[in-house]
Formats: structure tokens, sequence, C-alpha cells
């Protein structure tokens, strides 16, 4: 009993399990920009190519169906079973997307474009 003990404390001389090493590097991008906003480029390859005043006008679009949709599915109806729309439910996820088209006018606002 004592011997199964002292061996349980032992380090194996070969190791129990072998872990797979990989050989591929990890490229970092570059995420470093001089001035007041990033490059254009952090937007992808649709947005970056897209006018700011464009970007502009399909966000307050976005945020004011999105806005309607929340209004009519919470504020003005009280949610029930039978007061659940899909439509506004899907409709007011377009709020946060347009907070996210508005970050990406200014920033091709701030480049130029």
């Amino acid at each position: 009993m004592t011997i199964g003990m002292v061996n349980s404390f032992v380090v194996p001389s070969t190791p129990l399990i072998k872990t797979a090493r990989s050989t591929a590097s990890i490229k970092m991008a570059e995420t470093y920009w001089e001035g007041k906003a990033p490059p254009s480029k952090v937007l992808g390859p649709v947005l970056e190519n897209i006018p700011s005043p464009a970007l502009g006008v399909v966000s307050m679009i976005a945020f004011g169906i999105g806005t309607y949709c929340v209004h009519e599915s919470n504020i003005l109806h009280t949610m029930t079973v039978d007061t659940i729309y899909p439509k506004y439910i899907v409709g007011s996820l377009l709020t946060p997307i347009s907070w996210g088209l508005h970050v990406a006018s200014w920033i091709n606002k701030q480049n130029g474009k």
C-alpha cells in the first residue's frame, strides 16, 4: 500500500498526453492609425466604398423603421401571446444596425469619402 502511495507522487518519465503543435502562424492585422478616425478599410470591402451621405441616409431610415417597430411592439401594446407580431420584433433589430451604419458613415466622412 505504501508503494502505491509513493508511486502516485512520482513524475512519469514519458508524458501521458501528447499535444499537437501547429506550424501555422497567425498574422495580426495592423490596428494602429494616426488621426481622429480609423481608415475606411476597417469597414470591410462593401461599406468602405459607399459614400458617407448614402450611409447616413440608410442609417436614418433603419433607425426610423427600428424605432417604429419598437414603439408598436412594446410601448403602444402590452405584449401578450396575441399581440406579438414577428415583423415588429425583426424590424426592431434595425435600431442597433442603424448605429453601426451611423459609425460607418462617420468613418467614411472623416476619410473624405
